[in-house]
This record gives C-alpha cells, structure tokens and sequence, in this order.
C-alpha cells in the first residue's frame, strides 16, 4: 500500500515540532483538549453540513486512496483492448459481452457493454465522455470538501484563541495566570493554521493528482474503445495508446 504522502506529512510535523523544541519549547505545551474540541470538532461538523449524506460513502472511499490508492496499468488497459479488439475481428459484437460481465472496472464494463450493443462510434464517444465528465465533476466536489476543512480550520483557531483570550482576562489581576493563559490560548490558533497547511491541504493535493491519473487512464480506454468501434488494428491500437503517460 502506499502510505508515502502519509509519512512526507508526518515528516512535516516532526519538523515543526522538532523547530518549536529547538526554540526552547515544550512539546507538552502545544497539548490543549479544549481547543482540539473547538477547531477539530467545529471544523468537522462545519464541513459535513456541506456534504449531502448520499456523499458520504464515496467520500469515505476517495480518502482510502490516501493510504491504498487504486493502480492503473496502461499496460494491463492495453492488454484488455487488444484481448477484446481481438474477439471482436474473431467472433463478432456478442463476443465482448462474455468478456464484460467478467470486467471489475465498472467505467470499462460499461464501455465494452456499448460496443456489444453496436452503438455508433459518435454516440459511444459521447457517452463515455458523459460517464467521465460526470465521474471528474463529483471527485472534484468530494476533493472540495478538504478544501472547505482547510479554510475552516484556521478560523476556528482564531475563534478559540479568542474564547481562550475571553477565559484568561477573567484573571487579569493575577499576572502569573495571564502570562500562561494566554500562551495556551494560542495553542487553537496553532491547530488551525498547522493542521490546514501542513496535513489537510496537501493531502487533498494528493488526491487530486492521482484522480488526474485515473482521469488519464480513462481517457486512454476511451479512445480505445472508440478506436475498436472504428475497426482499428488492435497492434495498431497499441502503438497509438503507448505514449500516453499516466
């Protein structure tokens, strides 16, 4: 599995922590419940009243390619086009069925249903275009959601440095208490700010970047399947493919 952008992350805090010590700091100091509770908590509920619950699930599933991102092979795609370009010169349309209902990817099961069905090379191109605009349109909106984290959490630091600020006024008159209260008020500002550069935005980077491969990837078996539907060699076909890079 891939946990690279997970462990480049948690590099990144060490780092910050590691400064933060070197500067005298005490990393016991940055631990702070109440104000975790007020940007974590409040930045997460904040952010799923924007998600609609149908949303949930594949949001759930798009974050799993942080830590076990799908692999797309050209070579294994290539491999399948040429396998199907091959039974349908052999034995026909109905021939591609057999290998569809066989087929784990949904995208390319469809795809190779249409070419069975004998669909015309403009409408089995539109199709399919529509399938991806609509699969890249819902990936971006599930990708935003991060975004929309990343810009609630550092203003929900600032609200709970201003709670904190609030709660260590009250002692203004015991100067020891006031210097310490307002040092642990900070503490929210710090999650906020931290956490949204340092692990939610890159990480919804991350993403997006291994949608834009799976994109590629698509895009790929799209022309293929066009390509088959037109009567293009399969070696043909291969050769014409094999620059793509995803």
């Amino acid at each position: 599995m891939d946990r690279w952008s997970l462990v480049i992350v948690l590099l990144a805090v060490i780092a910050v922590l590691i400064g933060f010590s070197l500067e005298g700091g005490s990393i016991a100091a940055l631990w702070n419940g109440p104000a975790a509770l007020i940007v974590f908590g409040g930045g997460i509920f904040a952010t799923l009243v924007q998600l609609p619950s149908a949303h949930y699930r594949p949001f759930l599933a798009l974050l799993s390619w942080l830590i076990a991102p799908p692999r797309y092979s050209l070579d294994t795609l290539l491999s399948k086009l040429m396998a199907c370009g091959n039974a349908l010169r052999r034995d026909g349309p109905l021939a591609l069925e057999k290998v569809a209902s066989s087929e784990q990817d949904p995208v390319l099961r469809k795809a190779l249903m249409l070419l069975a069905d004998g669909n015309d090379a403009g409408a089995l191109e539109s199709s399919l275009l529509l399938e991806l605009k609509s699969r890249a349109q819902r990936d971006e909106e599930l990708v935003g959601v991060l975004d929309n984290f990343a810009g609630y959490l550092p203003t929900l630091g600032i609200v709970g440095a201003v709670l904190g600020l609030m709660q260590v006024l009250s002692s203004i008159k015991q100067p020891d208490v006031l210097a310490a209260g307002i040092a642990t008020a900070f503490v929210a500002t710090f999650y906020g700010v931290a956490s949204a550069n340092l692990i939610v935005i890159p990480l919804a980077n991350t993403l997006r970047q291994r949608l834009a491969v799976r994109n590629r990837y698509y895009e790929a078996m799209m022309l293929g399947i066009v390509d088959l539907r037109n009567g293009t060699n399969p070696m043909a076909l291969h050769y014409r493919l094999q620059g793509i890079v995803l």
